[in-house]
């Protein structure tokens, strides 16, 4: 399989969970000498916020240090722009297919190869709620890293 470039994380805020998936997967292709563009959007019209401290924590456990986030609301351009879309829930596939049916094929869940479950949103939830979620991506990721 080829790699679609460049790679938009999505999920509603761009404050927790698309942040640490692009960062994430920028450091694994990196690791593994693949290039590629990766960046993240959210749903939601959140401009400027920043990963919370408990997203920051739990990221460094990851090797990744989103320190550097500030979140960014997704428009029409983004979606032209990127080859593959990854989002975080079923509902967030749905609405994008609805407001911008041409891209069908290339959104799909981030999860689609680990069981297409949905990823929770860690947003003011614990420590140990954020180490799940971001376990979840990674592996995920990973699992989308070994079929470039």
């Amino acid at each position: 399989m080829f790699m679609p470039t460049p790679i938009m994380m999505v999920c509603a805020g761009n404050i927790c969970r698309s942040p640490f998936a692009e960062f994430y997967l920028r450091k694994q292709l990196e690791e593994k000498g693949i290039e590629g563009e990766v960046f993240s959007r959210g749903l939601l019209m959140m401009q400027g916020k920043k990963v919370p401290e408990k997203g920051l924590k739990i990221g460094l456990e990851f090797g990744v240090d989103m320190s550097t986030h500030m979140s960014n609301a997704l428009l029409a351009p983004d979606m032209d722009r990127a080859g593959l879309v990854l989002v975080m829930e079923l509902e967030q596939r749905t609405h994008l297919m609805q407001k911008r049916p041409e891209h069908v094929g290339k959104v799909m869940l981030l999860s689609q190869p680990c069981g297409g479950k949905t990823i929770d949103d860690p947003m003011g939830r614990s420590e140990e709620t954020f180490r799940r979620v971001y376990g979840e991506i990674s592996t995920c990721v990973d699992t989308w890293v070994s079929r470039f």
